[in-house]
């Protein structure tokens, strides 16, 4: 960041820096590298998912029709909605607004888990109706159709890999901000916030990919 920082907002050197300049770029950098490497994973399965639709459009397409499009489309403006919540946090951090960047934080939090509350539910309604053909002693619904079979299971490993890197950006954000809220934080860490927030806004891009490619298309 080049813009100048408040009282009491900044980073604790580490002793293998030579600067805070530098301390905070190799974390930028750190963080970026990793997330790349993420989004190539992502877009191996989106790319799978639409050489599906391409090659077998009727089976997906009548897969496609048991997927809740209402709660993909609740889940998405929730999401976006947390990286409101994330990107004021940041903000926040920046003034020196301790105690708003905390329930900034929360709030984010929150929205995640709601996030995941819904998708426990679309998850659930998908079991009552049969669309889980990898439980084997349970009926597949579309039976008929063993090419839908391919995207209902990529549907899920994309699915539920998003939702594994949810949790655990909501398992670290609440450990942060149980930090954040102690005295001094923002003099010693406020880079942290940052740094995270890039992991955030970087689960909520996966998802508005996710549900375009999943459940929009297909429709």
């Amino acid at each position: 960041m080049s813009e100048a920082l408040p009282d009491g907002v900044g980073v604790a050197r580490a002793e293998h820096f030579d600067s805070v300049a530098q301390q905070r770029y190799a974390a930028t950098l750190g963080i970026w590298a990793w997330l790349i490497t993420e989004l190539l994973l992502f877009a191996a399965l989106f790319l799978v998912a639409l050489i599906t639709r391409i090659q077998h459009p009727e089976a997906t397409v009548e897969a496609a029709r048991h997927l809740k499009f209402w709660i993909g489309a609740v889940n998405t403006v929730v999401l976006i909605c947390s990286s409101l919540t994330m990107s004021m946090a940041i903000e926040f951090s920046r003034m020196g607004w301790q105690r708003a960047m905390v329930r900034a934080m929360l709030a984010t939090a929150a929205l995640g888990a709601l996030f995941l509350v819904f998708k426990g539910y679309e998850y659930y309604a998908d079991y009552q109706e049969h669309m889980m053909p990898f439980l084997s002693g349970r009926p597949y619904e579309l039976a008929q159709s063993p090419a839908s079979r391919l995207f209902v299971n990529l549907y899920y490993v994309a699915t539920s890999l998003h939702a594994l890197h949810l949790f655990t950006g909501i398992a670290i954000l609440l450990g942060m901000t149980w930090k954040a809220a102690k005295p001094g934080f923002l003099g010693r860490h406020q880079n942290w916030i940052e740094v995270y927030g890039l992991y955030w806004h970087f689960i909520d891009l996966v998802w508005i990919l996710a549900f375009p490619i999943l459940y929009v298309v297909n429709r």
